[in-house]
């Protein structure tokens, strides 16, 4: 079962919000030809199983207390993965295991193009902001999701999934391994060790049993029945509707227009569906909380309480004895180095750039094409 995870609280719930960037899209010659080649592989799946390419990723980690009717669903057609380029996600697999998604959900990834790797190198670590445009900019570009019954976008996904979705492009881009991200840690045996990032090490979403108990599969959320006779729902938050939250607020700032801070808190939890949620809505809600009773308040607050302190990203990893350790999730570089090299320098040759026939130094090493070599004094190249 899961279990609490204690003193930390998301990113996205902690925002600065007196600074914001505009992100302007990039439209790039790579995407259209993928989509001109969907087309081609779309046009010929009738003639032939054969010319339909599916990537399928497998998955061996149990899945913890998943609603039945949700695996019932994976024998579905994976019209998600059905272009090139395009992979599924088990929903097991996701930090919520697909608990708090409409059955039948899909979710598919790509690589991230070179077009958006040069626009996520402009990140700024400092800048939450921004930080939080450039994951959702990502999200937008390499993440598919289909809901049954109605489109779906990056919006529709969950907060708590992203950054693992995050990871698993960034496995997907680097496949073969070009670029290897590690943390260092030391475990109780005092033992030191490197361990890799990848996106089936991290650790991120680990609720509370008691908050579990709340759990109703049928409306993928917290149904809270209270004795007075007040019930409610607690959602776990979506990508739409914490963008919603972040404009509103930047736009009130704007305006010089005062808001009511104290739904705030609260807001990311109380919609469960982005599609419904607009000025009035939330106008709407932000009036109706001053009606909440003292025992509401109370429990809206111990259990947004308990779902922040649920996530706790991390690394598992085994100790030096055999036991399961868990490392801080930060690394060298930081939230940059997820998608550009962090060991830049091994991609270089050796060496100065300068002019060698001016260069009247001692022979220096240069590395080639994997070749030990060195100029010297005559300024001749010699293979060592």
């Amino acid at each position: 079962m899961w279990k609490t995870k204690n003193h930390y609280t998301p990113v996205i719930y902690n925002l600065n919000l007196n600074n914001i960037e505009n992100m302007a899209e990039e439209i790039n010659l790579k995407e259209q030809m993928e989509k001109e080649a969907a087309l081609l592989v779309q046009q010929g799946e009738n003639a032939t199983e054969a010319e339909t390419v599916i990537v399928e990723e497998t998955y061996t980690k149990p899945a913890l207390g998943r609603a039945q009717k949700f695996i019932d669903y994976e024998n579905e057609d994976d019209v998600l993965a059905a272009e090139i380029g395009w992979k599924n996600m088990p929903m097991e697999s996701l930090p919520s295991q697909g608990m708090f998604y409409t059955a039948g959900t899909q979710v598919a990834i790509r690589a991230a193009t070179v077009s958006e790797i040069r626009h996520w190198s402009t990140i700024d670590d400092n800048d939450l902001l921004a930080l939080d445009d450039m994951l959702n900019f990502i999200m937008e570009k390499c993440v598919r999701i289909k809901v049954p019954g109605k489109p779906g976008t990056f919006k529709d996904l969950k907060e708590i999934d992203r950054f693992y979705l995050i990871f698993a492009v960034r496995d997907y881009t680097f496949k073969n391994g070009e670029n290897r991200l590690f943390v260092s840690v030391s475990d109780e045996d005092g033992a030191n060790q490197k361990i890799e990032v990848t996106k089936d090490s991290l650790d991120y979403f680990n609720p509370d049993e008691v908050l579990m108990k709340y759990y109703n599969a049928e409306d993928q959320c917290f149904n809270i029945q209270m004795k007075n006779g007040e019930n409610f729902k607690i959602f776990l938050p979506s990508l739409g509707v914490m963008t919603f939250i972040k404009n509103y607020i930047k736009q009130k700032q704007q305006a010089g227009q005062s808001f009511d801070k104290t739904f705030i808190k609260y807001a990311p939890f109380a919609f469960g569906d982005w599609k419904l949620l607009n000025q009035n809505s939330y106008d709407k809600a932000v009036q109706d909380s001053f009606s909440w009773t003292i025992q509401k308040i109370s429990v809206m607050d111990k259990l947004v309480e308990m779902l922040s302190d649920s996530i706790n990203p991390g690394i598992r990893y085994q100790t030096s004895g055999g036991g399961e350790g868990k490392a801080p999730l930060n690394f060298q570089g930081g939230v940059k180095s997820i998608f550009l090299i962090s060991d830049i320098f091994g991609e270089l040759v050796w060496g100065w750039v300068h002019s060698i026939k001016s260069f009247k130094t001692p022979a220096f090493w240069i590395r080639q094409a994997g070749i030990l070599s060195r100029w010297n004094l005559n300024g001749e190249f010699e293979k060592l």
